[in-house]
C-alpha cells in the first residue's frame, strides 16, 4: 500500500525561546509559501543564560539572511568563540585545546596527528608533551588561548545570550504570525493526530504540521504519543543539574584580559565550570552531579571559583535535566526540537546546535511541501544519529580520566557506561587515527576529525603510533615552517579580541 501524503502548507510552533525561534525563523525564510505561527505563553518563562555555540550555527545565519556578524551580534551581547579549552579532566592541572581550526592532511590518509604521535614516539624534543601538538599546528592555541586574539580565519562560533537571540529572530522574522497566548488543550482526530490546539484568548488554532518547542515538558508530544519511550543517558552522563550566574566586568582592563574567544570547561569536584563570556558580562555556571553535591555547596564552590567578593550580591539560577531523548523526534503530524527532544549535557555546546540540526533536516524534508510515513522514518534516523555522535564524543571526556581524587571522579572512571559501539569506533581511532575516512566525515555529524583527535589526545588516549616516511616527514617540516611564518604575522597584526569586538562590531551601538 503506498504512503498517505500529507500536504504542509501551514506550521505552527508552539513554545518560544531560541529553539521555537530559531524554527520559526527557519521555516518561514526556506519553505516559501507555507505559513508559519507560533504560539508562546506570556506566563512561561525563559532560562536566558550565555551560550556557547558551534561553527555550524553560521550556516543557520546565512540561510535566514544575515552573512554579517555585525548585522546581528551587538543585538545579543554576542563574542566570538574559536574552541574548547580544558583544565583539570585528565588530572588536576592538566590542560589540552579542542580548536575550530582544521587537521592538515600531507595525503588522503594522514594529518598531522600521526605526524605528531610519530614524532613524539621519537623522542623529539619539541614534541615531548602534548601541549606542543596544539601549540606548532594550530595558531589558534597562541593567538587565542595564550594571548585572548580575535579569531583569524572563518572557523569560529559565538558566544550569545540565549534569550536576547531569541528577541533578535522575532524582531528579524517579519513573515511568523507570533500569538502570545497560553495553550489550554491539544484537541487529537481519530488517528491520534493533532487536529487543533485550543488556546486560552485565540481559540482553536490549526496547522498541518505541529512543531513541539516547549522545552522539556514536551506538551504536544506526550499528548500524541503518551508511552514514547524515553533513552535515558544516565548510566553514561551523571550530571544532572546545573547553577549559573553573571559575572561583571570590572573595568576596560578586566574586558581586555577576560573577553576570551574561547570556552573554558574547568573540571571540580563534582562535573564542571563552564566560563562564556558575552561583551557586557561573563555567563558561567556549574554542571555536577546531585549524587555526589548538594545544591548549596556546588554554588559555593562556583562563587569560590571566581571569588567570593566579586559574586557578592550576583543571584543564581538554578536548573535541573536529565539526559536523554526520545525514541522518535516526528510521530504523526508533531516534531519536538531542541529541549523537547532530548537533552545532552552542556559541554562541547550542543545545544543550539541539536536544535539547528533538527530545524534545518526537517526544512529538507519539507522542500516538495509533503511529508509520508517514510520521511519521517528518515527524519527520526537522521536525529537519532546525530544525538548519538554528540552521546559518543561526550562521554570519553569522562570515561578515560584518570582522576581519583573525589567521590565523582572515582564514579566516573570506574562506573560509567561506554555503549559497545563506542568502544568499538575507540578500537578503530586507536588503529587509524580519527581521520576523514575513519570518521565518516560525510555523514551528518557533530565532530570532526579535528575534534576527536583532540579529544583523545588531550585524555592521554593510547593510539599505536603510526610509521612514517621520508617524504611525510619533509613534508611536515614545510607545514611547521609555514606555520610558524603565518603565526609571526598574525602576532603583529591581529588585535585583541575585545579590542576587535568594540572597535568593529560593537562600533556606535
Amino acid at each position: 500500500m503506498p504512503s498517505v501524503m500529507n500536504a504542509v502548507n501551514s506550521i505552527l510552533v508552539v513554545g518560544g525561546g531560541s529553539s521555537g525561534w530559531m524554527a520559526a525563523a527557519y521555516l518561514s525564510k526556506v519553505l516559501a509559501g507555507v505559513d508559519v505561527t507560533l504560539v508562546e505563553s506570556p506566563s512561561t518563562p525563559t532560562i536566558g543564560v550565555g551560550e556557547a555555540t558551534i561553527p555550524f550555527i553560521r550556516n543557520f545565519m546565512n540561510r535566514i539572511g544575515f552573512p554579517d556578524d555585525r548585522a546581528w551580534m551587538p543585538q545579543c551581547d554576542a563574542t566570538f568563540k574559536t574552541g574548547i579549552f580544558y583544565e583539570n579532566w585528565y588530572v588536576k592541572g592538566d590542560q589540552y585545546w579542542h580548536p575550530f581550526e582544521y587537521l592538515d592532511y600531507l595525503d588522503a590518509h594522514v594529518h598531522t596527528g600521526h605526524c605528531w604521535l610519530y614524532l613524539h614516539n621519537q623522542g623529539h624534543p619539541a614534541f615531548r608533551d602534548k601541549r606542543s601538538f596544539y601549540l606548532s599546528f594550530f595558531p589558534s592555541t597562541t593567538l587565542n588561548v595564550l594571548n585572548s586574539r580575535a579569531p583569524w580565519r572563518d572557523e569560529y562560533a559565538y558566544h550569545l545570550d540565549a534569550q536576547l537571540f531569541a528577541d533578535f529572530l522575532r524582531a528579524s522574522s517579519p513573515g511568523v504570525r507570533h500569538i502570545r497566548d497560553n495553550v489550554i488543550t491539544t484537541e487529537l482526530n481519530e488517528r491520534g493526530e493533532i487536529d487543533a490546539l485550543v488556546t486560552e484568548h485565540n481559540g482553536r488554532l490549526t496547522a498541518d504540521l505541529y512543531v513541539d518547542c516547549t522545552g522539556f515538558r514536551s506538551v504536544l508530544m506526550r499528548q500524541v504519543a503518551p508511552d514514547l519511550r524515553w533513552r535515558s543517558y544516565e548510566p553514561s552522563l551523571f550530571c544532572d543539574r546545573a547553577v549559573a550566574i553573571r559575572v561583571p566586568y570590572r573595568d576596560e582592563d578586566d574586558r581586555r584580559a577576560s573577553m576570551i574567544p574561547f570556552v573554558k570547561a574547568s573540571a571540580q569536584s563534582a562535573g564542571w565550570i563552564w566560563t562564556i563570556p558575552l561583551f557586557s558580562r561573563i555567563g558561567t555556571g556549574y554542571v555536577y552531579s546531585s549524587s555526589f553535591i548538594s545544591d548549596a555547596a556546588a554554588e559555593r564552590e562556583l562563587r569560590r571559583y571566581w571569588g567570593d567578593e566579586r559574586t557578592e550580591g550576583v543571584n543564581s539560577l538554578r536548573l535541573k535535566f536529565r539526559t536523554g531523548k526520545f525514541e522518535q523526534s516526528w510521530v504523526k503530524n508533531c516534531v519536538v526540537i531542541g529541549l523537547s527532544s532530548g537533552f545532552i549535557e552542556p559541554l562541547e555546546s550542543p545545544g543550539l546546535a541539536i536544535t539547528q540540526a533538527g530545524i534545518e533536516i526537517l526544512a529538507s524534508m519539507l522542500d516538495a511541501r509533503y511529508y509520508d510515513s517514510s520521511m519521517v522514518e528518515r527524519y527520526n534516523g537522521h536525529l537519532d544519529k546525530f544525538y548519538n555522535d554528540i552521546l559518543q564524543f561526550i562521554i570519553p571526556h569522562y570515561s578515560l580520566t584518570s582522576r581519583d581524587d573525589t567521590e565523582f571522579w572515582r564514579a566516573v572512571r570506574h562506573d560509567t557506561l561506554v555503549p559497545d559501539d563506542l568502544q568499538a569506533r575507540l578500537q578503530v581511532f586507536r588503529r587509524h587515527l580519527p581521520t576523514a575516512g575513519t570518521k565518516g566525515m560525510s555523514e551528518v555529524w557533530m565532530f570532526r576529525d579535528i575534534s576527536w583527535f583532540s579529544l583523545l589526545l588531550g585524555m592521554e588516549f593510547e593510539f599505536d603510533v603510526p610509521e612514517l616516511d621520508g617524504t611525510a616527514l619533509r613534508a611536515v617540516k614545510d607545514l611547521l615552517a609555514t606555520k610558524r611564518k603565518t603565526l609571526e604575522h598574525l602576532m603583529s597584526n591581529l588585535p585583541n579580541h575585545y579590542e576587535y569586538l568594540r572597535d568593529n562590531v560593537y562600533r556606535g551601538v
